[in-house]
């Protein structure tokens, strides 16, 4: 026995084989096996179950790799069909040639056109493109729809407040209805005397005399109406005093009470301005010619601007003076002297007007010269203002020719010439008669 396994040892040292040729490794391979298969069989068994399961994982990866382009042309196909099914009807494609291979991707021809019957009428374009005409309708329903819900926001606030508003307004106006309504009738007097003054005033000899005296007695009458039956409504301020600067205040004053005062003295001012006017446009052309009135117009209305901006400066420096006591009173002092600072520039400008009113009254300047036969009949014998033949011509410098008296009226509320539009006099403001609506609050 021994014998024998020496033996077979010595025989194979004694062979020489090449393990680098393949029958060599196979003969090795079975020599081996048959070696080991005779030594242990559960080592060979164990050998053959890791050979098969190395064999078995390597399959499944092969698979594996092979499947994943098949899964990634699945999902760009299925994508496409997505993005496809959700375009508008415009862009989807025609159908693909029966001669094109097929493929993973889609066919789109964007370029042709497809076939149209002719039988078959051509859509408008909102109707061609449905999905844009409905982002349109959709964007418009949604502004039209905030809007909406604004204005319902808005309202449903305003409803809110609007019961307590005019509870508000109806209270003020009957705790101050009697102020109110002397308000009222001094602003009404104002405008329609105003008014008809200017009316009268164009006029010049075919004004109504009747008409301005019944104006002037409506004056008065308001004036005395309202001073004496509605005495406690003024708390007791004296205002024919106040129109002559003198101080007639018997308690201290709130600034309702200063704005009133302020405001029934400057339209008592106004309505004393407009009686000045009507007796100056009733008097007769023998008295003061009318080629002249309009410079008087205007010094009058400059010396009641004047004068009604000093009028004020008396109840707002009490107001101010008054308002405050013992160590605050210079606190008093500091907004009297601003109130009079800012009260400057105002005055300034009614002094300038008075300057430039003044001046006018008393230069005689002509607006023109006397024309020559020549001329007078070039131009021919009618003046083109009031169809007549003329009375006293004037010869502007644009070289037209007027009667005096129509020209000068004309200037009395123009600037230019009523043919060619030349600028032939300055600004002619408060010539024709008229009061300003100015109220003099400060």
């Amino acid at each position: 026995m021994t014998h024998n396994t020496n033996q077979n040892f010595s025989f194979q040292r004694s062979q020489s084989v090449d393990l680098t040729q393949p029958q060599s490794r196979t003969f090795f391979h079975a020599t081996s096996n048959s070696n080991l298969s005779s030594i242990s069989a559960p080592a060979s068994f164990q050998r053959r179950t890791v050979e098969s399961a190395r064999q078995l994982r390597d399959s499944i990866t092969t698979v594996i790799r092979d499947l994943e382009p098949l899964v990634e042309t699945a999902r760009s196909v299925n994508a496409e069909v997505t993005n496809f099914l959700s375009r508008p009807q415009s862009e989807q494609t025609v159908p693909r040639p029966a001669n094109e291979s097929h493929n993973d991707s889609f066919y789109i021809n964007l370029e042709v056109e497809p076939t149209r019957d002719p039988e078959i009428p051509i859509q408008p374009e909102n109707e061609i493109n449905p999905g844009n005409n409905a982002d349109n309708n959709n964007t418009e329903n949604d502004e039209r729809n905030q809007t909406v819900a604004e204005a319902q926001q808005f309202l449903k606030v305003l409803s809110k407040y609007v019961p307590f508003v005019l509870i508000l307004i109806a209270k003020s106006l009957y705790d101050y209805h009697d102020g109110i309504f002397i308000l009222a009738v001094l602003f009404i007097t104002f405008a329609h005397t105003n008014s008809v003054v200017k009316r009268e005033t164009i006029k010049r000899q075919r004004r109504s005399k009747g008409s301005l005296a019944l104006e002037l007695l409506y004056i008065i009458v308001c004036l005395l109406f309202i001073h004496y039956v509605f005495a406690d409504d003024l708390h007791d301020f004296n205002v024919i005093l106040n129109l002559v600067l003198i101080r007639s205040f018997t308690h201290t004053l709130t600034v309702w009470n200063l704005l009133w005062i302020v405001t029934i003295t400057d339209f008592t001012l106004k309505l004393l301005t407009v009686s000045v006017k009507i007796l100056l446009t009733m008097l007769p052309g023998a008295v003061l010619d009318f080629k002249k009135r309009g410079k008087i117009y205007l010094f009058i209305e400059a010396i009641s601007q004047m004068y009604r901006s000093i009028v004020t400066i008396q109840p707002w420096l009490y107001y101010l003076l008054e308002s405050y006591q013992g160590p605050e009173k210079i606190v008093a002092v500091f907004l009297s002297a601003f109130y009079m600072i800012s009260k400057g520039s105002d005055l300034m400008l009614r002094v300038k007007l008075l300057k430039v009113a003044c001046l006018k009254l008393l230069q005689n300047v002509s607006i023109g010269s006397s024309p020559s036969k020549d001329q007078i009949q070039t131009a021919g014998d009618h003046c083109p203002i009031c169809h007549d033949q003329y009375d006293s011509p004037v010869l502007l410098q644009c070289r037209h020719i007027f009667c005096e008296s129509c020209v000068t009226t004309w200037f009395d509320r123009e600037q230019t010439c009523p043919l060619c539009r030349a600028k032939i006099v300055d600004d002619p403001s408060w010539r024709d008669g008229s009061t300003a609506y100015f109220m003099q609050l400060f």
